[in-house]
């Protein structure tokens, strides 16, 4: 009774997983277009991330449980391994080869930031093709070679549909819902931000400085472009944040570390990025990360060429607020660019 409740179990994951993977096939269908669209689009990507993990966190959890019962049909020396059948199918085709597919895509996503962008259109595919082959494998395997099985000792499912036909279409209506829910919450969030959203304003700020930073650089040099643009800057956002509704004299009395982490709060909070981190390498430098920021499609139109020397704007409200706290100048490398942010060193010197 054990097996089967566990094999039921183990169609209702694939079932519940393929929903999410469907729903993030939606997403990148109604994107693939121009992935670029998206940056910026910080609810239609939160919700992307959010299936995305879902589905393969429940991928690999099937598999682990797949991998233990190849483990014993090995040790059993079942001979349907090795001819077509059900379990061969699912075994060898939605099971090692989906699975590689699927970590390939997975790699490639998690660790590689420009990869979502560039290779999308690719990249998305191949990761519903690696689910696919799990979930329609799992569900002829159980329909065609369990099922019947089960019927003729007088047993049914009791977990899952009895019927192959409504556990083929339930993902597809389920998906379809989440990915309707999603247009919803997204539509609801652009109806709240107005025409000049402060997103909006970042952008056009975005594309202004780096032509004004190229220019002073040339005019000026690095030192003095960073001894008088950072002070000044901190005027400026100081403004822009008490609109938002934070208090920038409170960022005054904590200390630097505790007043970048309330800054990037807020900033994530007012739709800027989705997330800004500040790590810190020792006592003096530490590196501010921008990840989805609302500007990055700034700079899908811009050359490598235009961004070499450049510095993230973030880098530059980091160190203005550093060198309000601190009183002391910043050094900064040249930011690191992505497809979706960027990633710039700063050290304090003294």
């Amino acid at each position: 009774m054990f097996l089967e409740l566990w094999v039921e179990l183990m169609i209702l994951q694939t079932i519940i997983g393929y929903c999410f993977a469907i729903a993030n096939m939606f997403i990148g269908l109604y994107n693939i277009r121009d992935l670029n669209l998206m940056k910026g689009d910080f609810e239609t990507v939160r919700f992307h991330k959010r299936f995305g993990w879902i589905e393969i966190s429940i991928f690999y959890i099937l598999f682990i449980q797949c991998m233990y019962m190849l483990y014993a049909h090995v040790v059993a020396g079942d001979p349907n391994l090795f001819i077509p059948s059900g379990v061969w199918a699912h075994t060898w085709i939605g099971g090692l080869i989906a699975s590689l597919i699927v970590t390939i895509k997975f790699i490639i996503a998690r660790f590689n930031k420009d990869g979502i962008y560039l290779y999308g259109q690719y990249l998305g595919p191949m990761g519903f093709l690696g689910w696919s082959l799990a979930h329609w494998t799992s569900l002829y395997n159980f329909y065609y070679v369990v099922l019947p099985h089960w019927n003729t000792l007088g047993r049914v499912a009791t977990i899952v549909p009895n019927s192959f036909a409504w556990a083929a279409v339930i993902p597809f209506i389920v998906g379809l819902g989440l990915f309707a829910y999603v247009l919803y919450k997204r539509g609801s969030e652009i109806k709240e931000k107005s025409r000049f959203a402060f997103n909006q304003i970042a952008f056009l700020l975005h594309g202004v400085t780096f032509g004004y930073e190229k220019s002073a650089k040339e005019l000026l040099g690095t030192p003095a472009l960073f001894k008088y643009v950072v002070p000044r800057t901190y005027e400026f956002i100081e403004k822009m944040m008490t609109m938002s509704g934070l208090n920038m004299k409170t960022l005054e009395k904590l200390s630097l570390s505790d007043a970048l982490k309330e800054f990037m709060k807020m900033a994530e909070k007012i739709g800027m990025a989705e997330k800004v981190k500040i790590k810190w390498e020792s006592d003096k430098s530490f590196t501010v990360e921008s990840v989805n920021c609302s500007t990055a499609q700034v700079r899908s139109v811009m050359t490598k060429e235009e961004l070499t020397h450049a510095i993230c704007p973030w880098a530059i409200f980091a160190a203005s607020i550093a060198n309000k706290i601190t009183g002391k100048e910043l050094r900064m490398e040249p930011s690191e660019f992505n497809e979706i942010g960027a990633l710039t060193k700063l050290t304090l010197v003294d």
